[in-house]
């Protein structure tokens, strides 16, 4: 609820000079603002230059903010000329023709969602009409990818939300367009078997989401090709081993980082390989899989897995020959504590081991789970427990894989 004493003549809030108050207006939500706008002449007039000022960018929920046309249509106008990001979530079909009322010239990423009506091709010109110079794009309803190679400057590409998609529309886009980053994860085997994408619209890709099926036909004997590649990611389910091919297929001596949030056995996965993996990030499985992990790992970070076997998280420890830093964050374990030899750990090394623990259970059938314990025992100055874990993040995707 907004304070109405704000409102009347005695010193206060609007008795600040203007600069002063667009810059505490600035640190309000949107549906604040205008709400405020309503209070006062003052508010209104210097709202469009608040958001002029602090708003390139803006993320709107229509669903959640619950604002009327009118009020859109407002923020819209008094911001068309220099929004470059838009992420808006609608809520009715009006929300759309308050937003292409109005043109964008400088906005060059656009991201929707809609609640309880959907687009389609149909919608598309309007679409080109208001963002002329949209260079990131991502559509969600029953679009087939009609106009969308009508993008002039279109770099950046997410289908994933696109019901209808068609896969000679696609090829049409890539014909025209050079695709830095495209979102897939959307055709089966059957919709692209015998097909194949131009090799002028990939060849720049620097970022690729798809499922197994579709970098089994269209990418995996390029990868090698695909120099710009930093990021790939791989949705829906992965089959054990296809982790190993596409690193063969890649022949990249070093990767920045691979996180794999599915059961696989990153020793069968990397065996023989000669590839170093400066971060490594697994979740969801047993440690087990890692007890001979032989590859050039710098980080590895384990989080919400198991282990049942003492004996094999033994091995593990043993086996960090190369790693500098070993995370283990919300595991359960099936003993109740466990014994690092600081000075095994430590001899032999060039460089410290850090080894970090947090959240970590004993669980037993029956039994409610109970901390984990862990001791260390003698000294090395090579070797250190930390009871905190560093803040870790994990993308949702099975497998990701980041080569730069």
């Amino acid at each position: 609820m907004i304070n109405t004493d704000l409102m009347n003549t005695k010193p206060g809030l609007l008795c600040l000079p203007d600069d002063v108050l667009m810059i505490i207006l600035s640190y309000l939500d949107l549906k604040t603002q205008l709400k405020l706008k309503d209070f006062h002449f003052r508010f209104k007039k210097l709202m469009p230059y608040v958001w002029r000022a602090y708003n390139k960018c803006a993320y709107i929920s229509l669903i959640e903010m619950q604002l009327s046309d009118k009020d859109l249509l407002f923020f819209l106008e008094s911001t068309q000329q220099i929004l470059s990001t838009l992420r808006l979530k609608m809520n009715n079909r009006s929300n759309f023709e308050t937003l292409t009322s109005c043109s964008f010239p400088k906005l060059k990423d656009f991201r929707f969602s809609t609640h309880s009506f959907n687009l389609n091709d149909a919608d598309v010109p309007r679409m080109l009409k208001t963002f002329p110079n949209l260079t990131t794009f991502s559509p969600h309803g029953k679009f087939t990818g009609k106009h969308f190679d009508e993008f002039e400057f279109l770099e950046n590409l997410t289908v994933s939300y696109c019901s209808k998609f068609n896969v000679t529309n696609l090829i049409q886009i890539l014909k025209t367009r050079k695709i830095k980053s495209l979102k897939l994860g959307i055709f089966d085997i059957d919709q692209i078997s015998n097909t194949e994408l131009p090799w002028k619209g990939i060849r720049n890709l620097e970022q690729l989401q798809c499922f197994q099926e579709e970098m089994m036909v269209w990418f995996l004997s390029k990868l090698e090709r695909l120099t710009h590649l930093k990021k790939l990611f791989l949705c829906g389910h992965v089959r054990y081993g296809f982790l190993r091919e596409i690193l063969i297929a890649a022949k990249r001596s070093t990767i920045n980082m691979i996180e794999i949030s599915q059961n696989t056995s990153i020793f069968c996965e990397t065996y023989g390989l000669n590839v170093a993996i400066k971060t490594l990030k697994v979740a969801n499985f047993g440690m087990h899989a890692y007890q001979h992990l032989h590859i050039n790992v710098n980080e590895f970070y384990i989080q919400n897995s198991v282990c049942v076997d003492e004996i094999k998280f033994h091995t593990l420890i043993q086996n960090l020959n190369t790693h500098e830093v070993l995370g283990i964050y919300h595991c359960t374990f099936g003993f109740k504590e466990f014994t690092f030899d600081a000075k095994k750990l430590g001899e032999n090394r060039t460089t410290a081991l850090n080894i970090y623990v947090e959240l970590n259970t004993y669980l037993m059938s029956n039994e409610d789970p109970i901390p984990m314990t862990w001791k260390v025992q003698g000294e090395h100055r090579l070797f250190k427990l930390h009871m905190k874990h560093p803040k870790i993040t994990f993308n949702s995707d099975p497998v990701s894989i980041y080569f730069d």
